[in-house]
């Protein structure tokens, strides 16, 4: 029968049961003790790195590592903790090979994980503490620990840096051939409308106006010219009227001399007379004859100066019109010109931007180089350790007691509470209906008896024995 107890039952029933308690308590300390001192001692080292801030800046040099270093103490244990870190770690130091042989490298990596605790301290810094149960080997690991992650977050930027710098040069090499295409359909159009473009405007401009004034002058020639012809042609009608006149006087003076002749002598002044007019008319008849040739010659020339100053003036024509066609055509193509030029500028200067920020990306890739070694600093390597932090033998020695004696009350409890002997008044009245009259006080003695007389037992000569193990007795 299960019943509530006090404090003051609890404490009796242990006393009652102090033996078996007793047994109990050292029983369960001695498991307990075995199984603390049992447990290997696990030893804990600790180093504390610091992350430098990126010299020079970014206002000095445009850096193609978007993360900064100082960004990654964000995401610090999850990198720590990573496979390839742990992993390289593993392998050089030989960590765990009981477990590597067994399950293998995954496993090793698991209880590394464990085994390793990652605290971010400040804005700048974090601690990394790793558990082993060699005190140099989780030092040595502690210090590794972070050069490993050191040489890897620096072969991923200083590979980010390098994809930049070559993705740059490979824009650079598309950008370049989109240059030099646009240069070459810019000559091409150049020399396609040679004298049409619109920096030979001005030149155009200036043929037009030259050949305008060579029309003029050439008109003015032409004007001269003509008017020379129109003189030698009235002078060559009056030539020609006084060759014949002379012509005719020359051919009747002949023809008097023969008649002179026929009636006189040569001596004869007649005759004399007729033979010096005769030589007189005919050398002015050649005089005559001479100047019309002359005329004839120059009317020629005249001619010929006429023909050719309008050849001039017709090819000036010719010239006039062709400037004058290049000025009408200069507008349309210039403006196809200059949307040539627009998209080659615009080719032209991505590609100067691009060649620009492959030597910043060029610059970037050199100085994550060199500044490699800075940007980790160990503030304070990890030592060996002198005294195990794992377990806590005095604690758990503290629990086991604690438990062992627990375990102990708890038997004694659950006994007492199963026990359905009857010890003092108290249980004889919440058992029995009746009222108790009377109570035998306890007799010292070998054998000691209580008896105790219910009501309704003394009216009617019945006397109820106690137990013999009560606590009347």
């Amino acid at each position: 029968m299960e019943r509530g107890m006090t404090a003051d039952q609890v404490l009796k029933a242990l006393w009652r049961r102090k033996v078996l308690v007793g047994a109990i308590v050292l029983a369960a300390f001695a498991v307990g003790a075995a199984i603390v001192l049992g447990q290997p001692s696990v030893y804990e080292a600790s180093a504390v790195v610091r992350v430098q801030p990126q010299r020079p800046g970014e206002d000095m040099v445009q850096r193609t590592v978007s993360e900064l270093v100082e960004q990654r103490l964000l995401t610090v244990r999850q990198e720590l903790m990573s496979r390839p870190v742990l992993q390289k770690v593993i392998e050089e130091l030989n960590l765990y090979p009981d477990i590597v042989s067994e399950d293998g490298i995954e496993a090793a990596v698991v209880r590394m994980r464990k085994d390793l605790t990652v605290r971010v301290e400040g804005e700048s810094s974090f601690e990394l503490t790793y558990a082993h149960t060699d005190p140099q080997m989780a030092a040595q690991v502690a210090n590794r620990l972070p050069q490993v992650f050191a040489e890897q977050a620096l072969k991923s930027r200083q590979g980010q840096a390098a994809r930049a710098t070559q993705l740059f040069q490979d824009e650079l090499v598309s950008l370049s051939k989109s240059v030099t295409d646009w240069e070459k359909k810019i000559a091409q159009f150049k020399v396609d409308h040679v004298g049409e473009l619109p920096e030979q405007l001005e030149m155009n401009m200036r043929g037009l106006e030259r050949v305008g004034a060579l029309m003029q002058t050439k008109s003015e020639e032409l004007r001269i010219a003509e008017a020379r012809r129109s003189d030698l042609a009235r002078a060559r009608n009056a030539a020609d009227s006084e060759a014949g006149r002379l012509e005719s006087a020359e051919h009747s003076l002949a023809q008097a001399l023969v008649g002179a002749r026929s009636s006189w002598t040569a001596d004869h002044p007649e005759v004399k007379r007729i033979t010096q007019e005769l030589s007189t008319m005919r050398e002015r008849r050649k005089d005559a004859e001479s100047r019309q040739w002359v005329e004839r010659q120059e009317r020629a020339r005249v001619a010929d100066l006429i023909t050719a100053i309008q050849k001039d003036i017709d090819g000036l024509h010719q010239q006039a019109k062709a400037y004058q066609d290049r000025l009408d055509r200069t507008p349309k193509w210039a403006h196809e010109l200059g949307v040539l030029q627009r998209d080659y500028e615009i080719a032209r200067t991505k590609y100067q931007s691009v060649v620009s920020r492959r030597v910043e990306a060029e610059i970037a890739q050199e100085l994550e180089a060199k500044s490699a070694e800075s940007l980790f600093h160990v503030m304070s390597p990890a030592g060996v350790p002198v005294s195990s932090a794992r377990p806590d033998r005095v604690g758990g020695m503290l629990i086991a007691f604690l438990v062992a004696l627990g375990l102990g009350v708890l038997t004694a409890v659950v006994l007492e509470m199963r026990d359905d002997s009857i010890r003092d008044t108290q249980d004889l009245r919440e058992r029995l209906p009746l009222p108790v009259l009377a109570v035998v006080p306890n007799m010292q003695g070998k054998v000691e008896k209580r008896v105790l007389m219910p009501a309704t037992g003394a009216r009617n000569g019945v006397v109820t024995p106690s137990s013999s193990d009560s606590p009347l007795n």
